[in-house]
């Protein structure tokens, strides 16, 4: 272990955080109300909400993105055929496979971070 290590591990280490000037303006005044000091509010902020648990990566994600992306190419083809008239009484089923396929999407764009509104 090298000695920055050591002594990062005595202190319990520290960083720097660059903000905005709004935003340094916004947690000044937050300070100044609360008589807390910024790294103090910045600690309470960060640590009063649960462990993030990151359950799928980016690469795997991207993969999971593209095989999600040819299931959907899939459901289309056989859409426009049942459009067309033809495989006739696969409606339900294909319905079923409709609704879980969204359930899915849903899961990995809510639930990974991948929607943004």
């Amino acid at each position: 272990m090298s000695k920055q290590e050591q002594l990062e591990l005595q202190i319990g280490g520290s960083t720097c955080v660059r903000m905005s000037s709004h935003e340094y303006s916004r947690i000044r005044k937050e300070s100044n109300k609360t008589g807390k000091s910024i790294p103090e509010l910045l600690r309470e902020s960060y640590f009063s909400t649960p462990p993030r648990k990151v359950l799928v990566n980016k690469d795997d994600l991207a993969v999971l993105r593209k095989d999600i992306n040819k299931i959907g190419n899939n459901l289309n083809q056989v859409a426009r055929k049942l459009n067309a008239g033809f495989m006739h009484g696969w409606s339900n089923t294909l319905d079923l496979v409709l609704e879980q396929f969204q359930t899915l999407t849903n899961q990995i764009h809510y639930g990974y971070g991948v929607h943004k509104g």
